[in-house]
């Protein structure tokens, strides 16, 4: 049954208009019919069975017939703190950590990070990359979409945030000492958060401070990751270890 995203509220027994992107998408792309079944999620954890009821040019009305709250989120609630790259690998890691359960998306600006987000394009930055993981929802089955937060300087972040007072902090680094299975994880319940760098890895000065507030430097293996690939792996790793991934 094909799965939309609709961004207002579903109520049973209600008939709706899909917007315009998921209309256009479920018009030429599904092909669907008059009578035919589909799914919507918008976001608050539950799935809406519906049935199409009518179709104009643009738009699907749906008259909605039943509720199902889905459990696809796992209990490991990871942030990840990735280093701005290149658009094609940061909608990359956006795609594939939606799929893999990250619950939040933190972009970092590194003193190497090869791409600077201009403060007028931060906006339209962050609707693509909510629409790109909207997206990954729709197909993974997710009904609770990942929070993607404005970028921020690396170092600002760390020095002013304070949510990692609870949370375990990972920073992934090919000269580290120690590997994941060296960490101690309390609780599989336990809240992580994982630091990736950017293609010319973190300055001497990030790492310091990163590891100065709280932060284990691991590496994950003897070979050194791209910065597309490091978030890919780690989340796997945790998953399977530590969440739903069996």
């Amino acid at each position: 049954m094909h799965r939309f995203y609709h961004p207002n509220t579903i109520n049973i027994n209600e008939s709706l208009f899909m917007d315009n992107p998921s209309s256009h998408h479920a018009l030429r792309v599904m092909r669907v019919k008059i009578n035919d079944q589909i799914i919507l999620f918008n976001g608050d954890g539950s799935d809406y069975q519906g049935k199409v009821i009518n179709l104009k040019k643009n738009q699907i009305e749906v008259l909605i017939i039943s509720k199902k709250v889905i459990n696809h989120e796992s209990h490991l609630k990871i942030t990840l703190l990735q280093a701005l790259t290149s658009n094609d690998k940061m909608d990359w890691i956006i795609q594939k950590t939606t799929e893999l359960g990250i619950s939040e998306i933190q972009p970092v600006i590194c003193d190497r990070s090869i791409i600077k987000i201009k403060d007028n394009k931060t906006e339209k930055k962050l609707l693509r990359w909510r629409q790109i993981s909207i997206s990954a929802c729709e197909q993974c089955g997710r009904a609770k979409i990942p929070h993607i937060h404005p970028p921020q300087d690396l170092s600002n972040y760390l020095e002013k945030n304070k949510i990692f007072k609870k949370n375990l902090k990972i920073i992934l680094s090919p000269d580290a000492k120690k590997n994941l299975n060296d960490i101690e994880f309390m609780s599989t319940k336990q809240e992580i958060s994982v630091l990736i760098g950017p293609e010319g890895d973190f300055t001497k000065k990030e790492l310091e401070l990163a590891i100065k507030k709280g932060f284990l430097s691991v590496k994950i293996g003897p070979r050194i990751l791209r910065t597309e690939t490091a978030p890919i792996s780690i989340l796997s790793i945790l998953q399977y270890k530590y969440g739903d991934i069996v």
